[in-house]
């Protein structure tokens, strides 16, 4: 822990009675969203997101959301959370309070067999270091598309994409609250593209697939999460693949790499359509 947060109490998820206080935080340092959609997101979003905080003197002076989704890859269902709406109090910057929250979420969802988790960067130079890559560009859904009931949008995308968030009735719910938040608005601006990081390497390695039947070995480096370092066996076929995190040295080893260049390698292969804002 840095020098300037030894005091601090560590990291902890908000209850839910507790999800409200951190508006004041999220109004603070994201001064640019609407009352409207403010509004929005504290109805419907926490209602089913972790919220990881840090706190002194009663005060939440740090944050990262985890917003859950279920996604679709190539056809197998996950659940991957999307990081949002991590801020820290302008009072307390500098000091290692995203590195404690960042690190902290990464290793449980880790521990939660969660494959991957996505987010939309202010800037890859914060999340570069912690093995995020890009994945994706923001894709703007035809209006047609968007006026599909959540089965038709589903058949949609399956057929065009590997990987994009499942269509439910939460989604449908809480797209058409955002939709009502953001009407009479001026459009934003150029959407940034996604970054991902892989946080369970095995769970990633199963969902990934390839026309192509092959096994490889890999040395996987993971310098947040520790289950991930290590060798790999990776079979892979057209009917799916095959994982397994080796005891020992394998005899022979096709690939060292860290984690974000997985993730580069896996993710840089697929069809991706996401558009999620929160």
């Amino acid at each position: 822990m840095s020098e300037g947060l030894r005091d601090l109490p560590m990291p902890f998820y908000l209850p839910a009675e507790r999800k409200q206080q951190s508006r004041n935080l999220y109004e603070r340092v994201f001064s640019e969203d609407t009352k409207k959609f403010v509004d929005y997101y504290y109805s419907c979003r926490i209602r089913d997101n972790e919220i990881l905080a840090l706190e002194e003197n009663g005060q939440i002076v740090s944050m990262l959301h985890r917003n859950p989704y279920q996604m679709i890859v190539n056809g197998y269902e996950v659940r991957s959370d999307y990081i949002v709406a991590v801020a820290t109090h302008e009072d307390y910057r500098h000091r290692g309070c995203m590195r404690i929250l960042l690190e902290k979420a990464l290793r449980d969802m880790a521990s939660q067999g969660m494959p991957f988790t996505f987010l939309m960067p202010a800037s890859e130079s914060i999340y570069a270091p912690f093995d995020f890559v890009w994945a994706c560009p923001y894709t703007e859904l035809p209006e047609r598309v968007m006026q599909m009931d959540m089965e038709a949008q589903n058949r949609y995308l399956a057929g065009r994409c590997q990987m994009f968030c499942k269509r439910d009735e939460r989604y449908m719910e809480n797209l058409k609250a955002r939709r009502l938040a953001e009407e009479g608005e001026a459009p934003p601006g150029k959407m940034p593209p996604y970054m991902v990081r892989i946080t369970d390497v095995r769970r990633m390695l199963q969902i990934a697939w390839s026309r192509e039947p092959r096994e490889l070995y890999l040395y996987v480096k993971d310098s947040v999460v520790d289950k991930n370092n290590g060798y790999f066996r990776w079979h892979l076929s057209g009917n799916g693949a095959v994982a397994e995190h080796l005891e020992a040295m394998p005899e022979r080893v096709d690939l060292e790499l860290t984690v974000g260049e997985l993730a580069e390698m896996i993710f840089s292969g697929f069809r991706i359509c996401l558009s999620e804002v929160v």
